[in-house]
């Protein structure tokens, strides 16, 4: 009976061991599961910068099954223009207008000449909401625009 208890013994501890590397396996894959960009991308491309526009940085964040940050996926873009921008180089970027939210965007109502400083678009594009902030630094007589896009409800709700 003895070696009856010892077989049953190892059988339990070896079932736990098994059942634990399983849940470890299955935590690791959910922590590094890293999902597709190529929709949140072609959001992010359908956005044309007007020559003179130089990059200064573009990030993607894939989706995750869990995201610390609380912002995935993200595609964050940013243009130095070497002068100050007008509301209708603003339009010419967004392409499609109809696709800002009017009721949570700054400067919108500015007529198509108006020079702008600090000014911020929000709206929606596919499944996806964006932001554009427009800063002008008076010191450096240049223009940084800024585009972040998230997931629905994660800009504005």
């Amino acid at each position: 009976m003895s070696s009856n208890k010892k077989v049953n013994l190892k059988k339990v501890i070896l079932s736990a061991a098994i059942i634990l590397l399983t849940l470890a396996g299955v935590l690791v894959y959910a922590l590094s599961w890293q999902g597709d960009t190529k929709d949140i991308e072609a959001v992010a491309d359908s956005f044309k910068p007007l020559d003179g526009w130089q990059q200064t940085d573009s990030r993607v964040v894939p989706p995750r099954f869990l995201c610390f940050s609380g912002a995935c996926p993200e595609v964050s873009k940013s243009w130095t223009i070497k002068d100050k921008i007008t509301q209708n180089s603003v339009k010419r970027f967004i392409g499609n207008s109809s696709d800002i939210n009017r009721n949570h965007s700054r400067c919108v109502d500015y007529d198509d000449s108006k020079v702008l400083d600090s000014c911020e678009y929000v709206g929606e594009r596919g499944d996806y909401q964006f932001s554009i902030m427009i800063d002008y630094d008076n010191s450096t007589n240049s223009t940084e625009v800024y585009l972040f896009i998230r997931r629905k409800d994660q800009i504005y709700d």
